[in-house]
């Protein structure tokens, strides 16, 4: 398992993507172009179909995960947080 410092690190990247403009231009392009593909294409052409859905599937999967890590990171740091607080009130009541 990670540590909280892995954890908040991991976040923070996977923030930086998530709200980077190119990445949220490339996601939402490449998203509108496959289902626009998929609308298109002949309801025939099942293998073709298959492999766009498929595709999609891959993209969205590639969301969801960044966002699960951004996720991870922020209960780490609110952990790492309640975990400095306890820390801090511990040395506060040693010093009365």
């Amino acid at each position: 398992m990670a540590t909280l410092e892995q954890r908040i690190y991991d976040g923070n990247r996977a923030r930086e993507c998530l709200e980077n403009e190119q990445f949220i231009w490339a996601f939402e392009s490449i998203e509108q172009e496959l289902t626009s593909a998929w609308r298109t294409s002949p309801a025939r052409d099942g293998e073709a179909r298959e492999k766009i859905y498929l595709t999609l599937q891959l993209l969205t999967k590639l969301k969801a995960t960044l966002t699960s890590s951004l996720e991870t990171g922020k209960l780490a740091d609110a952990e790492r947080i309640y975990q400095q607080s306890l820390l801090d009130r511990a040395k506060e009541s040693l010093r009365l």
